[in-house]
């Protein structure tokens, strides 16, 4: 199912691309691609087929999309097309973006 859904976001964001009449965001962020996947030897394919699609993309309309895509494995293909950022306990912002303090923490409680 999961394939499906990524299949089918990058369709939609490839021809609103390539169709400049049909208004699409260019943005698509996808959150852990090959979760639903197995390990086996055809899964592992499947995952690089997958972000092959993602860096033909990429590639193709590098000034037209942006691509974010959140896995917790690196990229099963090595390219200049991905960018990799870490994050963990120590670091859990994106480098650069600075957070926006306690102060602007919004809790439940002060509502109350």
């Amino acid at each position: 199912m999961t394939c499906i859904n990524v299949a089918y976001s990058l369709s939609l964001l490839e021809f609103g691309i390539t169709h400049p009449d049909v208004r699409v965001p260019s943005l698509l962020i996808i959150d852990s691609p090959r979760k639903a996947s197995g390990s086996n030897l055809d899964d592992q394919a499947r995952g690089r087929r997958t972000y092959q699609r993602f860096q033909a993309l990429a590639e193709t309309h590098a000034s037209q999309v942006q691509l974010i895509i959140a896995d917790n494995d690196s990229a099963p293909i090595p390219g200049p097309a991905f960018g990799r950022i870490e994050l963990d306990y120590e670091n859990p912002l994106v480098p650069g973006v600075a957070h926006p303090g306690p102060e602007h923490t919004h809790r439940a409680e002060d509502e109350s």
